[in-house]
């Protein structure tokens, strides 16, 4: 469980800080092959790796139109956990950001949603799932109909 999440620092569930200057020194050297970070971002903690898909530390206290860096450790937890359900192209430094752009939106609609569950407002949670960094065209052969296997 996530512990709390402070203008300082994030702590997250085993009770480790990451302070301000920590963050500013991470690097990518413990990212996996094929993980791509967005334009600005120096790097994130292991724990967003290690974290199980979709449960990334702190992701459920991302506010709406937050801060690039609270989004980021959430965005490398999908990339590294979507493993075979990803159907999105391969991510190149020309689309990162924008796939970004598509799943910081969708981390704000399940924390929407799951606010309103945890609130009794509503009878389902939401999650991240592959869906996360589609485009509207992308995702149109999920949600108007049968998708056809190729033959």
């Amino acid at each position: 469980a996530v512990v709390s999440t402070q203008s300082t620092g994030e702590m997250f569930g085993d009770g480790k800080s990451l302070s301000k200057k920590k963050l500013l020194k991470m690097t990518t050297d413990h990212l996996p092959t094929g993980i791509h970070l967005p334009t600005g971002m120096k790097g994130v903690p292991e724990a967003c790796i290690d974290a199980e898909f979709g449960e990334s530390p702190a992701m459920e206290k991302i506010r709406r139109g937050g801060k690039d860096k609270f989004y980021v450790c959430a965005f490398v937890n999908f990339q590294h956990g979507v493993g075979e359900d990803k159907v999105s192209p391969p991510y190149t430094e020309e689309t990162v950001d924008m796939r970004f752009a598509l799943f910081k939106q969708c981390v704000d609609e399940v924390n929407k949603q799951n606010k309103r569950f945890r609130a009794g407002e509503d009878t389902h949670q939401a999650g991240i799932n592959f869906f996360c960094d589609l485009t509207d065209e992308e995702r149109r052969p999920y949600s108007n109909g049968l998708v056809m296997p190729d033959e």
